[in-house]
Formats: structure tokens, sequence, C-alpha cells
């Protein structure tokens, strides 16, 4: 073990802080190789609003939706614009990293930023 790390405590000590320099690393290399935080984070937008402007459609459309023709028409929208993705992840084109990380440690994740925000406010 690094002599750096082996004088800051507990063995769990320890490994949080080699877990926190490995994700530190990768988020290092995502700046450099991928993407930088702005784009990131422009990304992030461009998808929330889409996905926010294609769901609202989608609800106003069904909302008012008398019969099944109408019920199908209120997704035309919705699928021409992201339908393709469903696809591109089914053929190995798209992969997203949720799905390296495991669909269960991403909720968790989720769960405790939105409640830690959430406590400070």
């Amino acid at each position: 073990m690094d002599n750096s790390i082996a004088n800051l405590g507990s063995p769990e000590q320890q490994q949080q802080i080699l877990e926190a320099q490995k994700r530190n690393q990768l988020r290092n290399q995502i700046n450099y190789h991928i993407a930088d935080t702005g784009t990131l984070v422009g990304t992030a937008t461009d998808i929330s609003h889409i996905l926010l402007n294609e769901l609202s459609g989608f609800v106003n459309k069904l909302a008012v939706a008398e019969n099944l023709d109408e019920v199908k028409a209120s997704v035309a929208s919705m699928k021409a614009a992201i339908g393709d993705i469903e696809g591109q992840v089914a053929t190995g084109e798209l992969t997203f990293p949720y799905q390296s990380k495991g669909l269960d440690t991403v909720k968790l994740e989720i769960i405790e930023r939105a409640n830690g925000v959430n406590n400070l406010l």
C-alpha cells in the first residue's frame, strides 16, 4: 500500500481514499479525452430539454386523445426525436455509462445525491 495512504487512518478510511483517487483519475481522463465539465453539462442540458419538450407534447396530446389512433399519434413526435436510441442500444452501437456502472449503483447514487442536496436545502 502507498506509504502516504498507510498513515491515514483505518483500513476503511484508506479504502475510501483509494476509491476517491480512482474516481478523480477517471474524471480527469474523461475531462481530457472526452469532454470538459462544461461540455458534459451542456449535453446533459440538451438531453433534459429534448426529453422535457417531447414528454410535455406527449402528455398534452395523450390527455385529449379520444381513441386508440389518437393515442398512437400522440407519440409520433417523441418517436421521431428519440425512437432510434433503443435500437442503437440493442445493437451495441450506443452504450450508456449507467449500463457499465449498473442500474442499481446509479439509482443509489441518484438517491444519495438527491437526499444530500435536499438535506442542505
